[in-house]
């Protein structure tokens, strides 16, 4: 007994020294050889589509094309099939009396006598251990009990090598792509202390050939814009702007036991694209401003200069409707223009509640036009945020607004201001209409109308709801649509909330 725990035990040693298989085996494999005094022995090993992977023979005296030969003889027809089949293992002890053992073509010993067990790992045959001796009756069925012992560490073994293996390629793999990758990437602890840094996130941090690992963020830089973003309770993508002037979008995914994997893309070329075109849309619409007051000029001076037929009242009415439209038109693209270009609001500490009042008076007289219901309702007091109250108060009227232009007469609109955590929750719901699913990713797009049945008799620019979009970015705040259609459209913006 105490023969057969030293053995265990060296077999243990030996497979913890090594996590090549084949070297950790061979060891094995010799180590029960001569403990057995067998004359050789064998492991077969299989892969996941139970097909022989790799071989092991103490022979090495054999080419490798005889020896696959060998191993496809015996695991097709001989003892090996046998125990991969059964999945158990057994002794022969004398293979002139047992139809099992298969003699191979020139063989150059005499086998008599075989033990063997497989390699058994959650349910499948992973292996196949086989003992042989040239004497007859030299293994009896107590030793099958040590040899299972010994297969049962070779298979935990054989199997920790192989996911030991499975993750070094995976770790290798996602090593090269993050690497090699242009975007910066950054992981962080829930301290944000640095785990891992790209390339890329070296050469944009400015930290290269310097000691980043485990140190905290806040050594490594004091970029306001990306230790924001890294803060608990803050938008999970943002703008950071660097110092050479470049601009990153960055992505921020919460990962449990990591915190945090950053993902930053330069973006700085649409940036300088979206500038080049707000500075043509405001040049453009600075200059419609002249020719739209000429034609409204030409329009009171033609009624100045006698009467007129009534269809040419008409005429002129279309005109003048027309010159009006294009004027809330060049407005909405100055004012859009203007906010897309703000670095800084002006802000203060505002009660909601009086930006939901001041909006509801500001539009209640276009309800009253078409006798519709407008109440608020739900509305908790005493939630208060930090802002702009002009533009807040314009983004919740730019949301009656459309609720009234598409909510058919004696509809019923309702306003509800809610808080949930620490953000306050402003909506806006309709009777109206209602969106396609298809169309609702759109909604907040610059000029998209996505009810065309209607969209041609409902006066507006189609820029009101990215205003809206546009002021809640300002705010750090959100807005979204949900809506079917002939249901109805409830409208919401989120806002963070100040103690």
């Amino acid at each position: 007994m105490s023969e057969e725990l030293a053995l265990l035990n060296r077999i243990s040693d030996e497979l913890n020294k090594d996590l090549d298989p084949d070297k950790m085996l061979r060891r094995v494999l010799n180590l029960t050889v001569a403990h057995f005094a067998a004359s050789t022995g064998s492991i077969m090993l299989f892969d996941q589509d139970d097909r022989v992977s790799s071989y092991i023979l103490q022979q090495e005296d054999l080419s490798r094309e005889r020896a696959s030969r060998i191993v496809g003889k015996v695991l097709t027809e001989g003892f090996a099939g046998w125990m991969f089949t059964h999945g158990q293992g057994d002794v022969i002890h004398d293979t002139h009396l047992d139809s099992r053992w298969v003699v191979y073509d020139k063989q150059p010993y005499d086998v008599r006598s075989v033990i063997g067990m497989p390699l058994r790992r959650r349910q499948r045959v992973i292996g196949i251990l086989t003992l042989v001796h040239d004497e007859a009756h030299r293994f009896t069925e107590q030793n099958l009990s040590l040899l299972n012992a010994i297969a049962g560490q070779a298979a935990i073994a054989l199997e920790n090598a192989r996911l030991f293996k499975q993750t070094e390629q995976e770790r290798s793999k996602l090593s090269a792509i993050i690497n090699s990758t242009q975007d910066a990437v950054l992981v962080t602890t829930p301290e944000n202390h640095a785990l891992l840094l790209n390339p890329a996130a070296q050469e944009m941090l400015q930290i290269e050939g310097r000691d980043w690992q485990d140190k905290p963020l806040t050594e490594l830089t004091k970029n306001p814009d990306l230790l924001k973003l890294l803060l608990p309770d803050v938008p999970t993508n943002g703008e950071v702007t660097l110092p050479n002037g470049r601009t990153m979008w960055a992505s921020v995914t919460h990962i449990p036991d990591l915190d945090k994997v950053t993902v930053l893309r330069d973006i700085s070329p649409y940036k300088e694209l979206d500038r080049m075109k707000r500075n043509f849309v405001v040049a453009f619409t600075h200059d419609l401003r002249t020719p739209l007051a000429t034609v409204k000029g030409y329009v009171d001076l033609v009624r100045m200069d006698g009467a007129l037929t009534e269809l040419q009242e008409e005429d002129l009415t279309g005109i003048v409707k027309a010159a009006n439209s294009m004027k809330s038109l060049v407005e909405d693209l100055l004012e859009l223009s203007r906010l897309e270009q703000l670095t800084e609001l002006i802000r203060e500490t505002i009660d909601l509640e009086d930006i939901i009042q001041a909006s509801l008076n500001y539009m209640r007289s276009a309800a009253k036009a078409k006798r519709i219901e407008l109440t608020a309702e739900e509305i908790t007091l005493g939630l208060r945020v930090e802002g702009n109250s002009v533009l807040l108060t314009r983004a919740i009227s730019n949301f009656l607004d459309n609720a009234i232009k598409y909510t058919p007469r004696q509809g019923k609109i309702r306003l509800k201001l809610l808080r949930n955590n620490n953000q306050a929750y402003i909506s806006v719901a309709d009777n109206g209409p209602g969106i396609a699913s298809k169309d609702l990713p759109r909604v907040f797009e610059k000029f998209f109308r996505a009810r065309a049945e209607v969209d041609e008799d409902v006066p507006g620019t189609g820029l009101g709801l990215s205003i809206v979009k546009t002021i809640a970015d300002q705010h750090h705040g959100q807005v979204w649509v949900e809506s079917q259609p002939n249901m109805g459209s409830t409208f919401t913006l989120t806002l963070p909330l100040v103690s």
